[in-house]
Formats: structure tokens, C-alpha cells, sequence
């Protein structure tokens, strides 16, 4: 798939049925799923067809799908639980970390109803929730943060790319904010991970929770959980069951949670998500995550551009330091009829908080954004 060391992107793009006959700019949504995803669930079906499922509900396979998570996004094994999505992730956190009355909680307004519903839940018990608010650049800048934190904070959590404006934050700026504080900085990493060329390890936060159906090439209900490894001890997992511990053996007295991501993990997993986990994750691998976040700034930055020189108003920061895949148009009016009529023509595209939303990745070329462009006028 790739020329001279470059990746040949019209034949990646063959890869991805959708593009056939769709343009297709709905991946901040669920992403277009390239050809490997159907291969890889043959094969498992295939596995539960001639060996009995064998192969296919083996725990080896469970751990290969770890090690491939892990080596792929850049994190030790023993930091990744694999879990059903963004929102399990995100509850493990919000219910293990032991927050108690008094305590508060800092996130954002631009955040994902599965970011905010974990957090005001616990309201009920006292916890404080406080809010940043978007300033007029549509950004949650780190200044708004500092101003509400102080020794009762506990938890800042914040999407690495916000899903309406498509603001990436500087987490390497929150996490030594909460630092400072004694407080912990959790991420919502679904509309990033798999287009941003950055190490989980090394972005300085504490947790990182992802869903796999995004740009990860995955299924639903198969997505994992970052821990940091110097954390995982201090989480107290909200439900338990055999993977919880570091002994399956039920007979005996004494039992003790796992000192790894084990602990976040209950009952039979998802073996085929996993295992079409797996292959998105070598996917991936195959191209190179340099490549593709390349690929999407260029892209990203031409629809962006081209949108601009028609009139229309870009709410999405230009910097690509602060920004991802998503492009957000503010249409002057609610875009929801705009984008049902974009798909009567086979154009896929989201209306978030009102506004047009259009997601570009590897499988989208300039054509895409021209015809989409093009169409917008029209409607």
C-alpha cells in the first residue's frame, strides 16, 4: 500500500467499500470500515465453524488483541483493559476512583453526553461538577481550567478532541495543571485515537478511554481503557468477576484484584470484536499513524480552506495543534435539514449542537470535499 515509502492513498481508499458510492464524512460518527474488518470476521466465524470455537473463544487471542492495542497506540499491555466502548471506560473511572462528598470534578460544556452523564451521576453523593465554558473561539483554553481548580478537585476530564467543534486540547497543559493540585486528568480519547501520531504513554494523562468503531477500523462494543500503571492500584473496579483477579481459582480464602488492566475486565469479553480489533489495530499499524494524522491534517486543512474561500464560517481552530479530523460550518441555522438532504445524495455528514459537522480520514480524497462543498451550495 505504499509508493517510494509513501502511502499509496487511491489504493488505501479502494479498501473501504463506502467510498463507492458515498461520500463519505461521518467518521467523528462511525467510522468507514475497510476491507480487513470483513476478512478478519470470516476468519473468526471460520474458526467456530471447523474447530468448535477452539481458536475463536480462546483468551490467547484475547491477549494478542492487548498486545496489538498496546504496541499500535503506544502504552504497555499491562495498562490496557479492553472494554465495550468510550462510556465503560469513562464509568470504571468515575466509579472506582473513590470521590466523595465535597469533592469536585471539572469538565467542559463541549463535552460528549458520555463524558458529563458519569460525572453528574454523582451529584447524587455530594460531588461537585464544575463547568469551562467555550470562549468565543469556540476553544476551552487551559486558563479557564486553572481558574476553577483548587484543592478539592479531584478530577479534570476532557475530550482530546471535543465531537461538535472539534477542539483538541493540550493535554500535556491539563495534566501538569492537575498535577500541581493532586488531581487527576482523565480523557475521552474516541475522536483521536487512531488519527493523532502521539504515544498514549507519553501524553502525560492518567486514563485514556476509547471506543473502537471511530478511527480505530473496530466494531462497536469493542474499545479499551489506558491506565496509568502507578493508578491501576487505586481503582477499585465497580464490578468484579473472574478476570478481576489475579486468581481464577474460586476455592481459595484470600483473593486479590489484579495489579494490571485485568481488573477492569468482567466475564466472557467480546472475541469477535477483539479479534476484528485486532486486525483494525494492524491496520493501522500496516499505514503508520504518522501517515495517517499527515494525511488527515492535509485533507482536513484543504476542506477547511476550500470552505472558507465559498463564505462559509468555520467554528473548527485552524492550528492543526488544536484541531483533528473534524471540520465544523456554522450554517447560520440548524443544519439538521441540511444534512438530510446531503443524504439523499449520498453525502454523510453529522449536524452536532446545530451545526454541520463533516469528519475527513484516509479514505477521503480532495474529490470528496469539492463534491460535498458543491452540494452544500446547491441544498
Amino acid at each position: 500500500m505504499t509508493n517510494n515509502g509513501a502511502p499509496d492513498w487511491e489504493t488505501i481508499r479502494k479498501l473501504f467499500p463506502a467510498t463507492r458510492d458515498y461520500i463519505y464524512l461521518d467518521g467523528a460518527n462511525k467510522g468507514a470500515l475497510p476491507t480487513c474488518v470483513a476478512e478478519a470476521t470470516q476468519e473468526w466465524l471460520q474458526m467456530v465453524y471447523d474447530d468448535a470455537g477452539v481458536g475463536a473463544f480462546s483468551m490467547d487471542e484475547i491477549e494478542r488483541t492487548r498486545a496489538a492495542v498496546a504496541s499500535t497506540f503506544g502504552a504497555p499491555k499491562e495498562c490496557i483493559a479492553l472494554t465495550k466502548n468510550t462510556s465503560e471506560g469513562i464509568n470504571i473511572l468515575a466509579q472506582g476512583i473513590g470521590l466523595r462528598a465535597g469533592d469536585n470534578v471539572i469538565l467542559s460544556s463541549g463535552e460528549h453526553e458520555n463524558n458529563t452523564f458519569p460525572w453528574r451521576h454523582l451529584e447524587s453523593r455530594g460531588v461537585e461538577i464544575r463547568w469551562v465554558q467555550e470562549d468565543k473561539d469556540n476553544l476551552f483554553p487551559i486558563d479557564s481550567y486553572a481558574k476553577l481548580i483548587d484543592s478539592k478537585t479531584r478530577v479534570i476530564t476532557v475530550a482530546w478532541v471535543t465531537y461538535g467543534v472539534g477542539h483538541r486540547a493540550d493535554l500535556q497543559a491539563l495534566s501538569s495543571l492537575a498535577h500541581e493540585h493532586n488531581a487527576l486528568l482523565f480523557v475521552d480519547g474516541v475522536q483521536g485515537v487512531g488519527i493523532i501520531n502521539q504515544k498514549i504513554a507519553e501524553l502525560g494523562v492518567d486514563a485514556l478511554s476509547a471506543g473502537g468503531h471511530k478511527a480505530m477500523f473496530s466494531l462497536a462494543g469493542a474499545g479499551f481503557l489506558y491506565v496509568r500503571k502507578e493508578l491501576i492500584s487505586q481503582i477499585d473496579p465497580p464490578y468484579a468477576a473472574k478476570f478481576t483477579f489475579e486468581s481464577n481459582d474460586r476455592t481459595k480464602n484470600d483473593i486479590a484484584l489484579a495489579s494490571d488492566a485485568h481488573r477492569f475486565e468482567y466475564g466472557n469479553p467480546n472475541y469477535l470484536g477483539t479479534y476484528v480489533q485486532r486486525r483494525g489495530s494492524e491496520f493501522i499499524r500496516s499505514i503508520g499513524l504518522e501517515h495517517i494524522e499527515s494525511r488527515v491534517q492535509e485533507l482536513s486543512t484543504f476542506l477547511i480552506e476550500s470552505a472558507l474561500q465559498r463564505g462559509l464560517k468555520v467554528r473548527t481552530p485552524r492550528d492543526w495543534k488544536r484541531r483533528a479530523g473534524i471540520v465544523s460550518l456554522n450554517l447560520g441555522q440548524n443544519a439538521e435539514k441540511t444534512v438530510c438532504e446531503l443524504a439523499k445524495k449520498n453525502i454523510r455528514v453529522s449536524y452536532k449542537d446545530g451545526h454541520l459537522r463533516a469528519t475527513v480520514h484516509i479514505y477521503n480524497n480532495e474529490e470528496d470535499m469539492l463534491n460535498f462543498l458543491d452540494a452544500l451550495e446547491r441544498v
